[in-house]
C-alpha cells in the first residue's frame, strides 16, 4: 500500500472531488457548496490517499485499518470522510463493510462518512481519507437565503 499526504489547499481540494459520469447521468462535485463551507470553516484538516499496490483487496483493507489504528489520537469533534474509489460496478461487500465498521477506531467525537465511487478504468483500489477537526465547533449554523 502506498500512503501519500495531500498538501493541496483544503477548499480547492474539496471542490475538486468529483463524482464520475455514467451514461445516463452527468458527474458533479461530491460536496455541495454548503458542505464545503461547513468543512472549511473553523477546521484543521488532514488528507491522505491510500493506493493499492500488488496486495489483494482484503489485505489492502487490513493494512488501511491498521494504519488508522497507528494514526495519532484525535481529541475533539472530528468529521471523517473515507472516499473509496472502486472498480467499475464494484461495491464493498457486506463482509468488507462490517470489517470496516468493527475495525475503524473511534476518532474523537463526530461521524465517519463512507463514499463508494466507481470508475471504468480503475484496476487498483484507492482511498482518500479526510480528517476534519473542528477547532471552534458551532452547534447552530445560521443560513442565509439569497434572493
Amino acid at each position: 500500500m502506498i500512503v501519500n499526504k495531500i498538501e493541496t489547499p483544503f477548499r480547492s481540494f474539496l471542490e475538486s472531488l468529483k463524482v464520475p459520469s455514467v451514461p445516463n447521468m452527468k458527474g458533479g462535485t461530491l460536496f455541495s457548496p454548503d458542505e464545503i463551507n461547513y468543512l472549511a470553516r473553523y477546521s484543521f484538516p488532514s488528507i491522505y490517499e491510500f493506493v493499492q499496490e500488488n496486495e489483494p483487496d482484503k489485505e489492502f483493507l487490513e493494512t488501511f485499518t491498521q494504519w488508522l489504528r497507528e494514526d495519532e489520537i484525535i481529541d475533539g469533534y472530528v468529521d471523517t470522510y473515507m472516499i473509496f474509489y472502486l472498480r467499475y460496478a464494484q461495491k464493498l461487500s457486506g463482509d468488507e463493510f462490517e470489517y470496516l465498521e468493527r475495525n475503524i477506531p473511534c476518532l474523537g467525537k463526530g461521524h465517519v462518512w463512507l463514499y463508494e465511487l466507481n470508475y471504468r478504468r480503475r484496476f487498483r483500489l484507492r482511498v482518500k481519507l479526510i480528517h476534519c477537526l473542528k477547532t471552534d465547533f458551532k452547534p447552530i449554523v445560521r443560513k442565509e437565503i439569497r434572493k
